[in-house]
């Protein structure tokens, strides 16, 4: 059956996609549901000689990443609005890039709240009318104050994980407030042979060195119990062994360039204490 000139097309640039992925050590794949263009434009301003951003058709993503014998070829399926990110970067270089780079937007109604949202204490602009009312009907204590409508103080109007009412989406908005959170979120990546989930690549930095420097503090405490040496518990173990042994020495009364100083002045306070015991 011979195809149409929209699956021909659709193929060749699955085609072009495929030989690009290919090119590439580093490919993630990312979600890009609820970016608008301008949000999507500063992504990949941020990423300017550091990735290549690709968005492009579901299928055409899908096909590509299925010719190109990629791993990420079934995670495609789930991903409403997939973007690539090619990259010689390592993935944890992509999401931290991506974390610094997180944008805010307006939030709807009906729409989760990522985290509480605050009105700020404070004069806001608008005069007292109408928005008294809305204010009002919220929870939101106000006065007037030089001739605007000010926030008695700071108030939470939504908590974290809460939907947002209308009338609140109404106000954020008037009130020119972003609380929306919009970060590239990559489902999954792919470096060197290994698949890297988000939950791993998103994980912040000083979980990671807490648990280095908890391994290594085990792994340096296993090794001076055992005996083991290696470049990092050769030293401690020697000053173990040294500490035993002058330890020893001085209680069975070894002399030593280590232990006289302390044998000496044993001997100069039993001195003394047995002179004293025979009156001097």
């Amino acid at each position: 059956m011979k195809k149409s000139n929209g699956a021909l097309s659709k193929q060749k640039q699955s085609e072009q996609l495929s030989k690009k992925i290919s090119g590439y050590k580093t490919v993630c794949l990312a979600e890009a549901h609820g970016f608008d263009s301008d949000s999507y434009e500063q992504i990949k301003k941020s990423f300017r000689g550091k990735a290549d951003i690709i968005y492009t058709n579901k299928v055409i993503v899908q096909n590509a990443l299925k010719l190109a014998k990629s791993p990420l070829a079934d995670s495609a399926a789930s991903v409403r609005m997939p973007v690539l990110l090619l990259s010689d970067q390592d993935p944890f270089e992509i999401s931290k890039t991506i974390m610094a780079n997180k944008t805010y937007t307006t939030i709807k109604a009906g729409q989760t709240a990522s985290e509480d949202i605050t009105l700020p204490s404070g004069p806001t602009p608008f005069p007292p009318g109408p928005m008294l009312s809305q204010f009002s009907s919220v929870g939101v204590k106000t006065k007037n104050e030089g001739g605007k409508i000010s926030i008695v103080s700071d108030t939470t109007v939504v908590k974290k994980g809460e939907p947002v009412s209308e009338k609140i989406a109404t106000i954020l908005s008037s009130m020119d407030i972003t609380p929306n959170e919009l970060m590239l979120s990559i489902d999954v990546a792919w470096n060197g042979g290994i698949i890297f989930k988000h939950d791993v690549l998103y994980r912040p930095i000083e979980e990671y060195r807490k648990d280095v420097v908890r391994v290594f503090s085990s792994s340096l405490s296993l090794s001076m119990a055992r005996g083991i040496l290696n470049r990092y518990s050769v030293k401690p173990i020697i000053q173990k062994i040294y500490i035993g042994v002058k330890y020893l020495s001085l209680d069975v009364g070894i002399v030593s360039s280590a232990t006289i100083k302390e044998l000496l002045l044993k001997a100069h306070l039993q001195e003394n204490s047995l002179s004293k015991k025979l009156g001097g």
